[in-house]
């Protein structure tokens, strides 16, 4: 096989990928390293190599998905600089799915018979990603969410991948943080889709194996824009806490709603308004101090995540969101199997699994399980005080921190 043109001594620089030069046995792997031969890649890879971005740059979700494509955008950059893949330059071709399970089919359907692209990274919102699976599926297209964390996702398909650990953990995860906090009942909260509810009946169980008990359950359609009777329904239940899942254009009209109504109850929320694009909204800074929130985490403090961060800022003069971070590893990681196996969605499919062994990202470790599942995941506990996101503590293998 020809040296690939994609320079692997810039990944291994910056600690992308290592030990790809080791040659391992199969019989040693569950997952054989796949055999690619060269005149197959001669014939599959086109002029430039398309990947299909598909985020939600409107809609409930927009103020995440425009950074996050700046995410895949930078990926896309810094690979084009070092030589692209095999000598070609990857060409992103960028689908809004509006934050619609609806939009999201129909853009992915572009994508795949007209642009013809054999990787998505996408899409953000979980029902998003579900929507598509089947066409993916059936079409042999690899997706690879950066952002999808619904438990459901592990049944997808086997074309069905992603970067971000499911729920089953955050779940947990936000469960432990009520306990921690003391509290013995709750209410939820939650966007009526896969992402809100695959959460809410995550969290519900492992809260009450602990000893709590769930003491009100509402689910609440997107875009309302009054939410005052929900809100009311909660107060009237009386928890010691709110567990939250919403998206942010959602969020903002729901606390600040509370706010006017004069809730008191505390609030711990999950990713989906782990942003601090939530302060820029009317009455937010008010309206969400002392909330606790979770995200998965990244390793902010590693050279790599550093550099991450430093050419963020350089290339688009703004900080980079939530999830931008997984964004640009997605892009990576799919390139790298792009590179390996050439431009075809089966061999793609084949290869991800033993390069995600060998990739660690600016977000970490991305080995992942035979569902396309990620196999490790920790979170950030991050406090909402002053208009800002400070970071108090952490979770991790079912243990909690807080500072």
């Amino acid at each position: 096989m020809k040296k690939l043109v994609l320079v692997f001594a810039f990944l291994l620089i910056f600690g992308i990928f290592a030990g790809c030069a080791k040659e391992e046995k199969a019989k040693e792997e569950k997952v054989a390293k796949p055999e690619v031969k060269e005149e197959v890649k001669e014939k599959t890879e086109p002029e430039t190599i398309k990947i299909g971005v598909l985020l939600p740059l409107t809609g409930a979700l927009g103020p995440v998905g425009e950074k996050m494509k700046m995410g895949a955008e930078l990926a896309a950059k810094e690979i084009n600089a070092h030589g692209g893949i095999n000598g070609k330059k990857i060409e992103l071709i960028v689908e809004d799915t509006q934050t619609d399970p609806a939009k999201a089919v129909e853009a992915a359907k572009k994508l795949i018979d007209i642009n013809k692209v054999k990787v998505i990274v996408g899409a953000a919102a979980s029902s998003s990603t579900l929507a598509i699976a089947d066409y993916a599926n059936k079409k042999k297209v690899v997706v690879i969410s950066p952002a999808s964390t619904s438990p459901k996702i592990t049944d997808a398909g086997d074309y069905i991948f992603r970067v971000v650990a499911s729920d089953a953990l955050q779940g947990r995860a936000l469960a432990d943080l009520a306990v921690k906090k003391g509290y013995k009942t709750a209410a939820t909260f939650v966007i009526n889709n896969d992402y809100g509810i695959g959460i809410e009946d995550v969290f519900s169980k492992a809260f009450e194996e602990k000893g709590g008990k769930v003491v009100q359950k509402i689910r609440f359609d997107t875009g309302k824009g009054d939410y005052r009777t929900e809100l009311e329904q909660i107060k009237a239940s009386n928890p010691d806490v709110i567990m939250f899942v919403a998206y942010p254009e959602d969020a903002a009209v729901i606390l600040k709603q509370a706010y006017e109504l004069g809730i008191k109850i505390p609030w711990i929320a999950a990713e989906g308004i782990a942003t601090e694009e939530m302060f820029k909204y009317p009455l937010m800074k008010e309206a969400m101090e002392g909330m606790l929130l979770t995200k998965p985490s990244s390793p902010t403090g590693s050279p790599l995540y550093q550099y991450f961060v430093e050419e963020f800022k350089k290339t688009f003069n703004e900080e980079p969101g939530i999830y931008s971070d997984y964004t640009y590893d997605a892009v990576f990681i799919a390139s790298m199997a792009i590179a390996y196996a050439g431009y075809d969605g089966e061999k793609i499919k084949d290869a991800l699994y033993w390069i995600s062994r060998h990739y660690k990202g600016v977000t970490g470790d991305k080995t992942m399980d035979e569902n396309g599942d990620i196999i490790y995941q920790s979170y950030d506990i991050l406090l909402a005080k002053e208009g800002k996101l400070v970071k108090v503590g952490s979770w991790e293998n079912g243990q909690i921190s807080l500072e």
